[in-house]
């Protein structure tokens, strides 16, 4: 795989061949907290990316899932066991910090994520830039508190946004100055606001409407995967409830069961790739372009008379005709 890699998003289409085969050594050996400490792991993989922009990324978060299968791999009992809540023992948390990050499964995956990162980013930069990274680490940590208004648990959703917000710009910048730009002039810039906002808005929300740290279907999969598709399925679920609402209590099953019929279509049309995948350029850009499409048909369709509005919303279409 590593031979062949491309360094694009054709890689995955590849890796999924390769972990096929290196599953085909370790999945009957993992006990139940073993299987959900690999799942756990393969999707913190496409979470590590889902914010970055560029095939390269798709590439990388497809390595990531390999390497994470190859492990598994290679030694089957030393991953038998249930996934981390954080980098760090949770039974030794003593700042308000790191009991936040141990209250929340979304905190936890962020801080694993990040911590891993850093990690690599010390591996990589030079010996001249480490304490230009450490320091930077170091004040990012201090000043992360304050800026969520961190005091006291548990936490509000507010908070707990904030802070999975700032520690995914945060790995998502590391990530970025390892991209083969001047690591020293990256690190530098690292803390810059107009920098930060690369990697994505700088407001705090939900990934996804539903829960990310556990999606259940290809689709959901998908749209975790890639913060763009995540914030496009909060704005159809908005404008699903505007309909709901705008239809009436009469016309709420048929909105439902069109829902439903809607996203199974969603997901046998586009090309969704491997389950548990890192998804394709095309599958993002199908999905993508059938939210849009669904988006506008829902204000469009609960705007007719009452007899028209199910036919209307029944004309499935990917996109716009």
């Amino acid at each position: 795989m590593k031979k062949c890699m491309w360094g694009s998003s054709a890689d995955s289409e590849f890796a999924p061949i390769v972990i096929e085969k290196c599953e085909g050594d370790f999945l009957k050996k993992l006990s139940p907290a073993g299987m959900d400490n690999y799942t756990t792991q393969m999707q913190l993989c496409a979470y590590e990316f889902a914010r970055q922009e560029g095939t390269i990324s798709i590439s990388e978060a497809a390595m990531c899932q390999v390497d994470v299968a190859a492990s598994f791999a290679a030694n089957p009992a030393a991953n038998d066991h249930e996934p981390r809540k954080a980098s760090f023992d949770c039974a030794k948390a003593q700042s308000v910090l790191e009991k936040a990050i141990c209250s929340d499964t979304r905190l936890g995956h962020a801080d694993i994520v990040l911590a891993k990162v850093y990690s690599d980013a010390l591996q990589w930069v030079g010996s001249e830039q480490k304490p230009i990274l450490v320091k930077s680490e170091r004040n990012w940590l201090l000043a992360l508190p304050p800026k969520c208004e961190l005091s006291a648990i548990p936490l509000t959703d507010k908070q707990v946004d904030c802070l999975r917000n700032q520690i995914e710009i945060r790995f998502g910048l590391l990530d970025g100055c390892g991209d083969g730009e001047d690591a020293g002039a990256c690190l530098k810039s690292i803390d810059d606001p107009e920098r930060a906002a690369y990697i994505g808005p700088l407001e705090p929300s939900p990934r996804a409407s539903f829960d990310c740290e556990a999606p259940k279907t290809a689709l959901e999969i998908v749209i975790c995967a890639d913060s763009e598709l995540g914030q496009k399925d909060i704005e159809l679920s908005q404008v699903y409830r505007d309909a709901d609402a705008t239809m009436g209590h009469s016309q709420h099953a048929a909105l439902v069961e069109s829902e439903r019929n809607w996203l199974r279509y969603v997901a046998s049309t586009c090309p969704l790739g491997a389950v548990g995948g890192i998804p394709p350029v095309l599958a993002r850009a199908c999905v993508r372009t059938a939210f849009e499409t669904r988006i506008g048909q829902l204000q469009t369709c609960s705007q007719k008379a009452t007899n028209e509005q199910i036919p209307c919303l029944n004309d499935f279409m990917l996109m716009k005709k």
